[in-house]
């Protein structure tokens, strides 16, 4: 994906063929993954494309409650300048719902480009592309659906006819789809009026959750992008049907988490599949040792709320450990069955809360430093990867896996002085805001007994 910018010719082009669009919501995405922008008037949107827009470059280091973050050091000693802006070529697309009276695009800011995590992706793309190698990746996203309290406020209350019973796992079954298959055809309906290659949907583990895969691409900033924009959609959908949809990593201690899985392989100039082998190729090895070394680094990428740490627990299907092996499940790198243009890797540690540009900048460093350094991934699991002794644990205490970003080398050069910087103090301040809030398990647990 390029920096193309959108021509008149192109709006033109996309209102004559919508004529029912009457609202264009251009957005960019903050560092947490969640969209920042404006919404247009249809009349407005040539004069947009043709002189730009200005955004607030505070836009990227917003909490996930909206609020700028002063922390950061890129608010009150700037200023908080505009900066200019414009629609990216290929992302003006309808959004049919409601009427068919919206529309959506993606807009670039013009800055340095140090907190656009975007810009982050594209430069270890380029670093890949320097040694000829080719990413290909796809994004898979569980999530759950409920029903919106009258208010507004986020329930755990399944939709009518589905349990909410943790122990009665559906895993591949079909009678929550069946009952819930108004959404999800609404969801396709969505995606091919936006080009979202949308594959699978399966009927995941938990109370109404489901797992919506993505079709592989050779341009891996589209992919995230493919990932941001599904949720976008999933959630368009749900409020079409009078649904909640979210991507929360756990949003109860009984239920199963919600993970971001990512499919990769890499590809030389001559598109053949560098990782294929007997059954991989020694390069592989070094990638996979790679992911492993520093997979403890980029927690923070994989884990970025208060929430996602909850989703690592025993027996889960979610790894703590950097291990990994041949068709198995239990690890955090799992190499499906497939061999020749097949072969890949299953990073399997992210939450479906996490930002899938960062998570995918994250898996490129892993990868490039694995490959650099000719790192070794040991011996790969076998059976119960929780039953075996790893040789390091990841941090999954939101505190520890922030000092282990900020003090790493790897997160550091990979994403940038100015970047690592930022996320880590946007991300500490975070931490310490939602830690000094005393909540109603505070007084359930200790008032009493203190």
């Amino acid at each position: 994906m390029t920096n193309t910018p959108l021509t008149a010719d192109e709006a033109k082009a996309f209102l004559a063929a919508n004529p029912l669009v009457r609202w264009i919501d251009i957005f960019t995405f903050d560092l947490n993954g969640i969209p920042r922008g404006k919404r247009y008037r249809r009349d407005d949107l040539v004069k947009v494309v043709k002189n730009g827009l200005m955004m607030p470059a505070s836009a990227f280091i917003i909490d996930p409650r909206g609020n700028s973050i002063g922390e950061t050091g890129r608010l009150w000693e700037t200023g908080d300048p505009d900066v200019p802006a414009y629609i990216l070529s290929g992302t003006l697309a309808p959004v049919p719902v409601n009427g068919s009276t919206h529309a959506q695009a993606v807009m670039h800011l013009e800055t340095e480009g140090d907190m656009d995590a975007r810009v982050v992706l594209s430069n270890q793309l380029a670093r890949l592309k320097t040694q000829g190698l080719t990413p290909v990746a796809a994004v898979e996203l569980e999530f759950y659906v409920t029903l919106p309290d009258k208010d507004g406020a986020f329930t755990l209350d399944a939709p009518p006819g589905m349990t909410t019973d943790p122990d009665a796992a559906g895993t591949y079954d079909f009678a929550d789809m069946d009952t819930l298959q108004p959404f999800i055809d609404e969801i396709y309906r969505i995606a091919a009026a936006q080009g979202l290659p949308i594959d699978a949907v399966i009927q995941e583990s938990g109370p109404a959750q489901f797992e919506i895969n993505l079709k592989h691409r050779d341009d891996v900033v589209q992919a995230a992008l493919d990932g941001l924009l599904l949720k976008r959609a999933v959630k368009a959908a749900a409020r079409e049907h009078k649904l909640n949809a979210t991507f929360m990593a756990k949003p109860h201690h009984e239920w199963c988490g919600s993970g971001m899985h990512i499919h990769m392989s890499l590809l030389d100039k001559a598109d053949d599949n560098v990782f294929a082998g007997s059954p991989i190729s020694p390069l592989f090895r070094h990638a996979i040792g790679g992911l492993c070394e520093t997979m403890a680094d980029f927690m923070p990428i994989w884990a970025q709320y208060a929430n996602s740490y909850r989703r690592y627990v025993p027996l889960s299907y979610v790894s703590t450990a950097p291990q990994w092996g041949f068709n198995n499940r239990t690890v955090a790198l799992r190499i499906p069955p497939g061999n020749g243009p097949a072969t890949r890797i299953e990073h399997r540690v992210a939450g479906a809360d996490a930002n899938p540009y960062l998570v995918l900048a994250a898996i490129l460093a892993g990868i490039s430093h694995g490959i650099a350094n000719k790192s070794d991934p040991g011996k790969n699991c076998e059976g119960n990867a929780e039953e075996i002794e790893a040789p390091s644990t990841l941090p999954t205490i939101w505190g520890n896996a922030l000092q282990a970003f900020e003090t790493s080398e790897i997160a550091r050069t990979a994403f940038g002085a100015g970047f690592h910087d930022v996320f880590t103090r946007l991300k500490q301040t975070e931490r310490a805001n939602f830690e000094r809030i005393v909540t109603s398990l505070d007084h359930l647990w200790y008032a009493h007994v203190a």
